[in-house]
């Protein structure tokens, strides 16, 4: 469900931008929208608004990537405070963390994510989205839970719309629940949960060199 915006807003956005800002507004399910909503129990102020910017710059220093890495959801640790999938706030300069933690949450798979497409040399060629773009909350705000089949549904027109824009050379889901919920995607082991070596050969098998576009 999206909310009603002036056409004279949405004629001076950018396709991106339209799509970022479509974002914002968003409720799918009951996920937790992080680019719109804050906890104060949790969240710095603005901290929707600097989210938005750390996807927004994520998205725009790679206008021409070479990979699309697609995850299940927004988790807690990560994208839930970072702005970006598959990326700890901790990993970003202080001044664009959004939590309250002073020492900023930090999710591990995130780290293993970063740390391989670096050894590949896929950092700078990589963007990186989730199947569900919000936050599935479990019992708790701090806790992840698996989205519903319509929450993966309603997240799909927003990857697909990030495709058209960005145009990856390859794009390629990462675990089972991502692969479940866009099976004409290659499809990659997680990291998580001892998963590191099997993500590291996955992704080398199917994102070779070869397959990167001419960036001269």
């Amino acid at each position: 469900m999206l909310l009603p915006r002036s056409a004279g807003h949405t004629e001076a956005m950018d396709p991106l931008d339209r799509l970022l800002d479509d974002l914002t507004r968003a409720q799918i399910g009951t996920t937790f929208n992080q680019y719109r909503d804050a906890d104060p129990a949790l969240d710095r102020p603005g901290a929707p608004a600097i989210r938005l910017a750390n996807l927004a710059a994520h998205l725009r220093a790679r206008s021409h990537p070479a990979l699309l890495l697609v995850g299940e959801a927004a988790g807690y640790a990560g994208c839930r405070f970072s702005g970006v999938a598959f990326t700890s706030e901790r990993s970003l300069p202080p001044e664009r963390w959004t939590s309250l933690d002073r020492r900023g949450h930090v999710e591990h798979s995130a780290s293993i994510v970063h740390r391989i497409l670096d050894e590949l040399g896929l950092e700078d060629e990589t963007i990186l989205w989730n199947a569900c773009p919000t936050h599935p909350a479990g019992s708790t705000p701090l806790s992840n839970r698996t989205p519903t089949s319509d929450e993966l549904a309603a997240g799909r027109p927003f990857l697909v719309r990030l495709m058209m824009i960005l145009q990856p050379a390859l794009v390629v889901a990462v675990g089972l629940h991502a692969a479940r919920a866009l099976p004409r995607l290659a499809a990659i082991r997680h990291p998580a949960n001892g998963g590191a070596a099997a993500f590291r050969a996955g992704l080398a098998a199917v994102a070779p060199t070869s397959n990167r576009p001419d960036r001269r």
